[in-house]
């Protein structure tokens, strides 16, 4: 296994400085560091932050949209003017764990190239705030827990064949999981099949639809995603970007198709506005996983579930896509 030119694609509108974790956590990697390339695309974060970035070796490039995706927009902008044989899409709150992760993500893709990605897990800190340790098992979105790699990993439905250094996953080509992003790293080259990186879920959807269904989570390479500070901040946070999907990011779904089976989605959405129904799994996965944070789970997804609700119903595009 050689080591091949390695691209970090990160969209960022910072007003702090957690990006810097990141890019320490990239520039101590067990890499040749002149085979690592840092791609900032910027939607106008603090200057402060900026300059902090470029004694990092960054290339950064301004983003006059702000919007880290859509068609031209910060992810896709970034890909675009990559040169690596890999991509690594890398929001700017998450953090490499260990210093051999590039390694033991590229190898896989190096190994198989029916691969078309490789797929870091999420690391838990238990010192963490309960809030986001309760997001390190499920993502961001727990609403999407049904559909999402980390959540269907976390409850023990993905069904994972033992490669050694790695698991081996086929996607379901009618279903396909919710995944990219957070040190997401796929073939650079597979950008040209689709074209574009739209949105995370609609890129995944793409890629199936042109055959592209085995991937790889290597056994120790992880990311810590720093998304929330407590409660305030998740709250804000999802109602922002919810109001944001049911405007825009909704209307970059071509191929990727959140409802497959209307009976099944109805009665998910009933079991989390009830919430009873969700405090078994969240009693199961403590004494699983040893963690108060899966108290939250039946809680979270109630309040996840409404905020998308209320916004769906003021978008006409999200009930027409529910009716029709």
């Amino acid at each position: 296994m050689g080591n091949p030119l390695i691209s970090f694609v990160v969209p960022m509108k910072e007003k702090d400085f957690r990006v810097i974790n990141l890019l320490e956590s990239i520039r101590k990697q067990n890499y040749p560091q002149n085979n690592i390339q840092i791609i900032i695309i910027d939607g106008g974060s603090n200057p402060t932050v900026l300059e902090a970035c470029k004694k990092y070796n960054v290339e950064i490039y301004f983003n006059k949209y702000g919007f880290a995706e859509g068609k031209g927009m910060g992810k896709d902008q970034g890909i675009w003017k990559s040169k690596g044989k890999y991509v690594v899409i890398s929001e700017s709150d998450i953090k490499l764990v260990g210093e051999n992760w590039i390694n033991e993500m590229i190898e896989p893709l190096e190994k198989d190239e029916k691969f078309f990605a490789s797929v870091p897990g999420l690391y838990v800190d238990k010192k963490d705030n309960i809030v986001n340790r309760y997001l390190s098992y499920v993502g961001v979105d727990p609403f999407a827990i049904f559909r999402s790699l980390e959540g269907q990993l976390a409850l023990g439905k993905v069904e994972l064949n033992d490669c050694g250094n790695y698991y081996c996953v086929n996607l379901n080509k009618k279903e396909p999981y919710c995944m990219g992003s957070n040190g997401f790293m796929f073939r650079k080259e597979l950008i040209e099949k689709v074209g574009d990186y739209a949105q995370d879920v609609e890129f995944i959807a793409r890629l199936v639809k042109n055959g592209f269904i085995k991937f790889a989570i290597p056994q120790n390479a992880k990311v810590f995603h720093a998304n929330i500070k407590n409660f305030y901040e998740f709250l804000k946070k999802r109602i922002k970007w919810t109001k944001t999907y049911t405007k825009f990011y909704a209307d970059e779904k071509k191929d990727f198709v959140w409802i497959i089976n209307k009976y099944k989605f109805f009665i998910y959405v009933m079991k989390n506005i009830f919430i009873l129904p969700n405090i078994p799994i969240s009693i199961k996965n403590f004494f699983k996983y040893r963690d108060s944070a899966w108290f939250l789970h039946p809680f979270l997804l109630f309040l996840t579930t409404s905020i998308n609700i209320f916004y769906s119903m003021q978008s006409k595009k999200m009930l027409h896509n529910l009716l029709k």
